[in-house]
C-alpha cells in the first residue's frame, strides 16, 4: 500500500504520466476499501448516508419488530455515522406503515422493517402497494419460532395429546389469535387442517389480550410468540406444549419440537423481521446496508441479544431474503384460500 502511494505521489510532478497517476491512485483506493471491508470496516457509497434515515415499523412501540428495529438502528447509526430514526406507523395489520414506507423515494432515506404478516397481509387484506413489485429485499434480520400454549385447566401436556383432545372434542376448546386475518390465525387454521381437527376461533386486538385470555381459560389455545408467553409460562399460569420450529427453546430446554411430538409438518411456522427498501433504491445502497446489517447481526454482543429474544440471527443476501419473501407469501396465500379467507 505504501508503495503505491509513494509511486502516485512521484508520477505527480509529470504531465505525461498523468493518466499513471489516476490508475495509481484508483489501485490504491480499490486496496484501501478491500482492507476496509477486510477489517469489518463500514462501506459506504458515495457518502450515503449524508443525512438522517427513516426506518419505518409498521407496528406500535414495544413489539419484537420495534425492538429488533431500535436495535438494528442504534448499531446502523455507529457504524455510518448518521442517525438511523425508528418511526412507528401502525394499523392494518402492518400495511399502513408498509405502504408509506415504500411508496416513499427510492434514496436509501427511507426503510421498512417488518415481521412475517408482510407475507400474510397480501392473502387477507386488499392492499394498495404490491408487496414483491414495490419492495427491495435488504436483508432478513432474524427469525423466531412460536409456540404452542394451552392454558392451564386444559387436560393436555403434549402436543400429541392436545391433537387428540381435540378430534375427541370437536369446537369444544377455543384458540384465541391477534385479530382475524393475523399472521397466528393464519398459522393456527394450518394446524388445524394439518391436524383434522376442530377449534373455535376468538380474536383479539394483540397478544398480550390473547395471553390474559389463555391464562384466564377464556381460550384454551394460542400458537405466538415465546417471547411474549414467557413470563406466564414460567409463572404456571399457562403450559408451554411444543415449539413450531428446528430446535428446542435454550430458555425452556424440556419442551419438545412440532417434530419431535411427531408434526414436522408444522416445523417452519413462526416469524422474522427483516429490512426493505422501495423498489428502485440504488443498488450500492442496497449493498452498503445489506454489508453493514450482516456485520451487526454477525457480532457477539447481537447474537446474545437476540437469543436472548428466543431468536436467531439470520443475515445473508437481499437475494436470498426476496426469495423468502416471495416463497411465504405463496406459502400463506395457499393457506388462506384452503380455509376460505378472502382478502378484506
Amino acid at each position: 500500500m505504501f508503495e503505491l502511494m509513494k509511486c502516485a505521489a512521484k508520477h505527480k510532478k509529470s504531465r505525461k504520466n498523468g493518466e499513471d497517476m489516476k490508475k495509481l491512485l484508483t489501485i490504491a483506493g480499490l486496496v484501501l476499501l478491500g482492507i476496509s471491508s477486510a477489517q469489518g470496516q463500514p462501506l459506504s457509497p458515495e457518502g450515503y448516508p449524508a443525512k438522517p434515515v427513516r426506518i419505518f415499523v409498521p407496528f406500535a412501540p414495544g413489539g419484537a419488530t420495534d425492538y429488533i428495529a431500535r436495535v438494528i438502528a442504534e448499531k446502523l447509526s455507529t457504524r455510518l455515522g448518521q442517525t438511523f430514526v425508528v418511526e412507528n406507523r401502525p394499523g392494518a395489520g402492518g400495511a399502513i406503515g408498509a405502504e408509506a414506507a415504500l411508496r416513499s423515494p427510492p434514496d436509501g432515506y427511507t426503510l421498512l422493517i417488518a415481521s412475517a404478516s408482510y407475507t400474510v397481509n397480501p392473502a387477507v387484506i386488499k392492499l394498495k402497494f404490491d408487496p414483491v413489485e414495490d419492495a427491495q429485499p435488504v436483508v432478513n434480520l432474524v427469525v423466531a419460532p412460536s409456540v404452542f400454549l394451552v392454558s392451564k385447566e386444559t387436560p393436555v401436556a403434549t402436543l400429541g395429546e392436545l391433537v387428540a383432545y381435540a378430534k375427541a372434542n370437536p369446537d369444544k376448546l377455543n384458540y384465541a389469535t391477534q385479530g382475524t386475518g393475523s399472521i397466528t390465525h393464519v398459522t393456527t387454521e394450518a394446524f388445524l387442517a394439518s391436524t383434522s381437527t376442530k377449534m373455535v376461533h376468538v380474536p383479539y386486538k394483540g397478544v398480550g389480550p390473547a395471553l390474559n385470555a389463555l391464562a384466564a381459560n377464556e381460550v384454551q389455545v394460542l400458537f405466538t410468540d415465546p417471547g411474549a408467553a414467557q413470563g406466564l409460562a414460567k409463572a404456571g399460569k399457562i403450559k408451554l406444549l411444543a415449539v413450531a420450529g428446528n430446535r428446542r427453546l435454550e430458555q425452556f430446554p424440556e419442551v419438545q419440537t412440532a417434530a419431535e411430538a411427531g408434526l414436522p409438518q408444522l416445523s417452519n411456522y413462526g416469524s422474522w423481521q427483516g429490512m426493505f427498501a422501495p423498489k428502485g433504491t440504488p443498488v450500492a445502497i442496497v449493498d452498503v446496508l445489506n454489508k453493514n446489517v450482516n456485520a451487526i447481526l454477525s457480532s457477539p454482543e447481537m447474537v446474545g441479544i437476540i437469543r436472548a429474544r428466543f431468536a436467531l440471527p439470520v443475515g445473508g443476501t437481499s437475494a436470498d431474503f426476496a426469495a423468502r419473501v416471495k416463497s411465504d407469501i405463496q406459502r400463506y396465500g395457499d393457506i388462506a384460500r384452503r380455509i376460505g379467507i378472502e382478502p378484506q
